[in-house]
């Protein structure tokens, strides 16, 4: 199949031309860090109903629509400047809505996926583990909760995460409301423990301690 998010990598980076130099640079450099998103093309059903918490630029929910337009997606974030840049995005389908919204307040709709790429560590434990919780009561059966945020008992893979992050808010790529408090493991291991849910935990890089933790009833 020639539709993968390699295929469309292309077609993401153009769509962030000409809205500033550093904006195309910090594109470039997004994509090819996260790989084009193509651990969490392989782990989202083709055809579902998604919401990406913390979506930034909306270069997630973008490139999962390019893949299959049976997906559904909606990207909220409380940085309406960014929320405003995928908005007027050329390959944003009629599949793909952006909202300004703050992810600890924002009512959310049922989804067969809830997405937490990067962003739980904005925030202070107590409003994680709400926002873990929230997505629970509003998963469908079968769903996924997909958590992709640091573990803080990893050493030395720690703390090249600690500095990518601590550049990228410096820079103004990321505003921070809260001090930076990463996840452990623990505590997403008893959430899981608590609601009866299963946990899986993909350790797929060997430079930083990003893990990514995967929820589900089945």
């Amino acid at each position: 199949m020639l539709e993968t998010p390699d295929y469309f990598n292309d077609f993401v980076k153009k769509n962030f031309l000409y809205k500033g130099p550093v904006l195309e640079w910090y594109t470039r450099i997004k994509l090819n860090l996260e790989n084009n998103y193509n651990i969490f093309n392989e782990l989202i059903p083709k055809k579902c109903t998604i919401t990406d918490l913390g979506c930034g630029y909306g270069y997630l929910p973008l490139m999962l629509n390019l893949v299959s337009k049976d997906r559904k997606i909606t990207g909220i974030d409380y940085d309406a400047d960014k929320i405003e840049v995928a908005m007027h995005c050329a390959i944003k389908s009629d599949n793909v809505n952006f909202i300004t919204g703050d992810i600890t307040k924002v009512d959310m709709n049922y989804s067969d996926v809830f997405i937490m790429n990067d962003v739980l560590h904005y925030l202070p434990e107590k409003l994680q583990i709400d926002i873990v919780e929230s997505c629970i009561k509003k998963l469908n059966d079968n769903g996924l909760i997909i958590i992709r945020d640091a573990n803080k008992d990893m050493g030395n893979r720690h703390l090249g995460t600690r500095i990518t992050e601590l550049f990228s808010t410096n820079l103004g790529f990321n505003k921070a409301e809260f001090k930076l408090e990463f996840v452990s493991k623990s505590m997403i291991e008893t959430i899981a423990q608590n609601h009866n849910y299963k946990l899986r935990i993909i350790d797929n890089t060997k430079r930083t301690s990003n893990l990514i933790y995967v929820l589900s009833l089945c």
